[in-house]
């Protein structure tokens, strides 16, 4: 039960100081592996229940709505994703050299994660598009619920324009999907990251 699991967190302080409203002051409900909007701020009691809380976050705000691949209902439980941090967009990387990529990525609910994997795709000409999804080194996480860093080094060989991709996928076996699931709010959004770069 979430409410009961030992990382289920009443917060007061944050940093070592005292909570701040626009963070939820007095008391905010923090659950790891859950988007925040699924839970409480500026909390000031609490009851047990014998059925789900109808406020109106829960049942008419933060909800899956219309979606596709996604059942209907509340958002709770972060997807997995992964970001690409480097380089940034529109980098001039040289042809023949090796190049760093990294990024972060994280799973969902406390879920380890079981590999990034990096595509670089040759934007000029479908024909010579690199294909196939390469390993990433994985770093291990700081701790259950932290992002994990990443790295691959890739060596261009032909000059142009490229579009690096990441992708991340937990122990489950979920993966990100090559375009975000959709749904009316856009919740949950997770996507392959993508970064555009240019080979010289």
């Amino acid at each position: 039960m979430t409410a009961l699991h030992p990382d289920t967190l009443l917060v007061t302080r944050m940093n070592g100081e005292p909570l701040a409203p626009e963070h939820g002051a007095p008391v905010r409900l923090v659950v790891p592996g859950r988007y925040a909007v699924a839970d409480v701020k500026w909390l000031v009691g609490a009851r047990a229940v014998t059925r789900p809380f109808a406020g109106v976050f829960q049942s008419e705000e933060y909800l899956y709505v219309a979606s596709r691949g996604t059942p209907d209902g509340p958002v709770t439980s972060v997807r997995v994703k992964s970001l690409i941090t480097e380089p940034e967009p529109d980098t001039a990387v040289r042809r023949g050299h090796e190049t760093l990529v990294r990024g972060r990525a994280w799973s969902g609910a406390g879920v380890p994660l079981r590999s990034v994997q990096v595509r670089a795709e040759y934007e000029d000409d479908d024909r010579h598009r690199e294909r196939g999804w390469q390993e990433a080194l994985l770093e291990p996480p700081a701790g259950p619920y932290g992002w994990s860093g990443w790295s691959y080094r890739w060596t261009p060989q032909r000059p142009g324009p490229y579009r690096l991709v990441s992708r991340a996928t937990d122990a489950h076996g979920d993966t990100q999907p090559p375009q975000p699931p959709w749904n009316a709010r856009g919740y949950g959004c997770n996507p392959v990251a993508c970064v555009d770069v240019v080979v010289v």
